[in-house]
C-alpha cells in the first residue's frame, strides 16, 4: 500500500477527473457536424464520470485529514470555517466571472439574461447553479457532505463498528430512497463512503475485515444500482489510492493542483470561446478549437489559482485545530 506520509496517487487522479469533466463538456460543443463526431460523443458520454472520481477522492481524503490533525466533535464549527475560507471565496470568485461573461454574450446578441436577483442570490448559497455554468451543482453535494462528514467522523472514532457495521449500510439505503429529493448528498453518498472506507482499510483499522467487506459491498452496490461507468470510476479511484505507491508525471500531477479553479471557469470560458468561433468556422476546425478551449482555460485557470484560490487555501491551513496534531494533507476540490 502507499506510503502513509504521502498519498502520491491524489493529485494525478484529481488531474485525471478534471481533465475528464473538461474533455466532456467541450465534446458535447464539438460533437455536432464535426468530423470524428464520434469521439466527441465518447468523451461526452465517458468525460462525466470524472465527477464520481472526484467524490471518492473527497470520501476519503476529508477523514484522512481530519485524523493527522487531531480532529475533535468541539472543533466542527472551526472544520466548517476552514472548508468555507477555501473554497467559497475562490467560488464567488467564479459566479461573479460567469455572470460578467454571461452578461456580455446576452448583451451582444440582444437576448434576454436568464438570470435575476433571486437566482443570483440563491447561487451565493449553491441553492441555484447558473445556466452559463451549470457545473456548480456538484458544489453543493460537496457542501452538504462537509457537513455530514465532521459529525460523521466523531461516530467513526467513538463507535467505530456501529459507525461502519450499521451505519454505512443504513446510508446505502437511504441513497435508494425519496430522501434523494431533499438532500442532493444522499444520490451519491455511496460513492463518498466507497472514499471513507477506503480510508479505514488504508489506516489498518482493528476491524480490517469488516471494512475489506463493506468496501467490496459498496463496490457490488455501485455495480447494481448506478451506471457502469460510475462504478468502474469509482473501483479505478479507490484502487490506485490503496494500491499504487509511485509518482505521476506533471501532466497529470499539474492539473491536478489548479484542478478546483479549472473545474470553475472551465464552462463559460471554453464553451463560450467555442461558439464564438465555431460561427466563422466549419467542422474541419473543430479540433483545433477543443484544444483551444481547454489550453485557453487552463491558462486562465492556473492564473486564478495563482491570484485567488492559492492565498485562501493558505489563509484555510494556517487555521488549527484545538488538539494540535501533524499537518494535513492537501484537501480535494469540491472539492468537485
Amino acid at each position: 500500500m502507499a506510503n502513509k506520509n504521502k498519498i502520491t496517487s491524489l493529485a494525478a487522479l484529481r488531474g485525471i477527473a478534471v481533465i475528464a469533466v473538461c474533455f466532456c463538456h467541450f465534446s458535447k460543443a464539438a460533437e455536432n457536424g464535426a468530423h470524428f463526431s464520434g469521439v466527441f460523443k465518447w468523451m461526452e458520454d465517458y468525460g462525466k464520470y470524472g465527477l464520481q472520481v472526484f467524490f471518492v477522492i473527497s470520501g476519503f481524503v476529508i477523514p484522512y485529514s481530519l485524523e493527522k490533525s487531531g480532529y475533535a466533535f468541539r472543533d466542527y464549527p472551526r472544520f466548517l470555517y476552514k472548508r468555507l475560507l477555501r473554497l467559497h471565496p475562490p467560488y464567488l470568485a467564479a459566479l461573479a466571472f460567469t455572470l460578467f461573461i454571461a452578461e456580455v454574450s446576452y448583451r451582444s446578441r440582444h437576448l434576454p439574461n436568464p438570470e435575476n436577483l433571486s437566482t443570483i442570490v440563491q447561487s451565493l448559497f449553491y441553492l441555484h447553479a447558473p445556466i452559463d455554468n451549470p457545473v456548480f451543482w456538484s458544489l453543493r453535494i460537496e457542501a452538504e457532505y462537509y457537513l455530514f462528514i465532521g459529525l460523521y467522523f466523531i461516530l467513526l472514532k467513538k463507535y467505530p463498528f456501529v459507525a461502519v457495521g450499521a451505519g454505512i449500510p443504513i446510508l446505502t439505503i437511504l441513497s435508494q430512497t425519496h430522501l434523494v429529493d431533499y438532500c442532493g448528498l444522499f444520490n451519491f453518498m455511496v460513492f463518498f463512503m466507497i472514499g471513507t472506507v477506503g480510508f479505514l482499510v488504508y489506516n489498518k483499522s482493528s476491524k480490517p475485515w469488516l471494512e475489506q467487506a463493506l468496501l467490496v459491498f459498496l463496490l457490488a452496490f455501485c455495480f447494481l444500482f448506478y451506471e457502469q461507468g460510475a462504478a468502474i470510476a469509482a473501483l479505478f479511484t479507490i484502487s490506485i489510492i490503496l494500491y499504487v505507491n509511485k509518482s505521476f508525471h506533471s501532466v497529470l500531477e499539474h492539473p491536478g493542483e489548479i484542478s478546483y479553479s479549472l473545474y470553475l471557469i472551465h464552462f463559460p470560458l471554453g464553451i463560450k470561446f467555442m461558439n464564438l468561433m465555431m460561427r466563422t468556422t466549419n467542422g474541419e476546425y473543430v479540433w483545433w478549437l477543443f484544444a483551444g478551449a481547454f489550453f485557453l482555460s487552463y491558462a486562465c485557470a492556473w492564473v486564478f489559482w495563482r491570484l485567488i484560490e492559492r492565498p485562501f487555501m493558505r489563509l484555510s491551513q494556517k487555521i488549527k485545530y484545538t488538539a494540535a496534531g501533524p499537518a494535513a494533507v492537501s484537501l480535494p476540490v469540491q472539492s468537485l
